[in-house]
């Protein structure tokens, strides 16, 4: 037990409040305005992409544990990329609708993305093992406890993403879970900034 208040901080911190009545809030409003469909490349999904970008910027921000925080901004970048379905969203738009896109399977050498998203993953996993990152990340918990509540949250959230473009099929409730989890991992990097990003 005393090991868990070592790592783990328990308090329920004024930034989960707000991650959960926002949440509660997009769905009610959802609901009642019977939206069940949000399109891709959509005010939401640039709206996300602006908070990744935040949170890719604040890792460099660090004065402390820069690399870790880099590895964590290799990993932000990684889900930007997937969020414009690795340039799909830019380059392959169909002439007649700027909300759908050519399958990489249109293209002669389409193949290639998922190649080199491997050969990219590939790499942020050597840039662990060669920096021993998980002797930084047991520093970092160590220093700062690891925020119970919004690593909750993300695996809530998480469900309720995977529930909705899976199950249900509503891409509302999905990419409302998808902003809030990257208001989330903003949040969770904010945190550690706060308490051991910066030089005292």
């Amino acid at each position: 037990m005393k090991d868990m208040h070592k790592y783990f901080d328990i308090h329920f911190r004024k930034q989960n409040i707000l991650l959960l009545v926002f949440f509660i809030a997009s769905v009610v409003c959802a609901k009642l305005l019977h939206v069940s469909k949000i399109p891709e490349n959509s005010l939401l999904e640039n709206l996300q992409l602006i908070v990744l970008f935040a949170a890719g910027f604040l890792c460099f921000k660090f004065k402390n544990h820069k690399q870790l925080f880099k590895f964590v901004a290799m990993l932000v970048f990684l889900m930007f990329m997937r969020e414009i379905s690795y340039g799909r969203c830019i380059f392959c738009q169909l002439p007649d609708d700027p909300h759908d896109f050519y399958p990489w399977s249109h293209y002669k050498y389409g193949f290639l993305a998922d190649i080199l998203v491997g050969i990219y993953t590939a790499f942020i996993a050597l840039y662990a093992i060669a920096h021993k990152l998980w002797v930084a990340a047991k520093d970092a918990v160590t220093k700062a406890k690891l925020p119970v509540w919004d690593i909750v949250f993300m695996g809530f959230l998480s469900f309720v993403q995977f529930y909705g473009e899976h199950i249900s099929n509503n891409s509302c409730m999905e990419e409302i879970a998808e902003f809030m989890i990257y208001s989330a991992v903003f949040g969770f990097i904010y945190y550690y900034y706060r308490k051991i990003g910066i030089v005292s």
